[in-house]
């Protein structure tokens, strides 16, 4: 599975500011859809103190969801960020999903995209990982995912 982000919200620069939610389980078809439909409405009218944020929402892949806000133009503040993760937490409610749990981490490995747990992450260290704490739209867009020993996890591995 060789996907490029290159692209991915073109009329944005590459510092623009990202949010990334990772799934707790692969989602069908039909939940991306769901998902995608209510964040990108969500952030049609998503504002900071009054101001419209220009922002876009993506599913991604089964297991991640982006936000992206150009903080350029008005940045977010603390209480719109606030809102987003809110927002989440009331669509993974909703849909049986938990886009806060810290223990898994999503790999390529073998051109497959899969779930492991946090510990198991040293016996895969060959893998290709979807490093969910990149914060700009240009390291999603150069390498994402990117080697383990690349990414803010490579403490963990050899």
């Amino acid at each position: 599975m060789e996907t490029s982000y290159k692209d991915l919200f073109a009329a944005f620069p590459d510092q623009s500011k990202i949010w990334l939610y990772q799934s707790d389980r692969a989602l069908n078809s039909v939940e991306m859809n769901e998902i995608e439909q209510s964040i990108v409405s969500f952030v049609e009218g998503w504002a900071a103190h009054g101001n419209k944020l220009w922002a876009s929402a993506k599913v991604l892949n089964p297991y991640f969801i982006i936000i992206a806000v150009n903080d350029a133009l008005v940045p977010p503040s603390g209480c719109s960020v606030d809102a987003s993760v809110h927002r989440m937490k009331d669509l993974g409610e909703e849909m049986g999903i938990n886009f806060f749990d810290r223990m898994k981490i999503t790999i390529q490995e073998d051109g497959e995209l899969k779930q492991i747990h946090f510990s198991e992450l040293e016996n895969h260290s060959e893998a290709l990982i979807f490093d969910p704490l990149i914060s700009t739209l240009g390291d999603l867009r150069s390498a994402w995912p990117r080697p383990i020993e690349q990414s803010s996890f490579a403490h963990m591995v050899g």
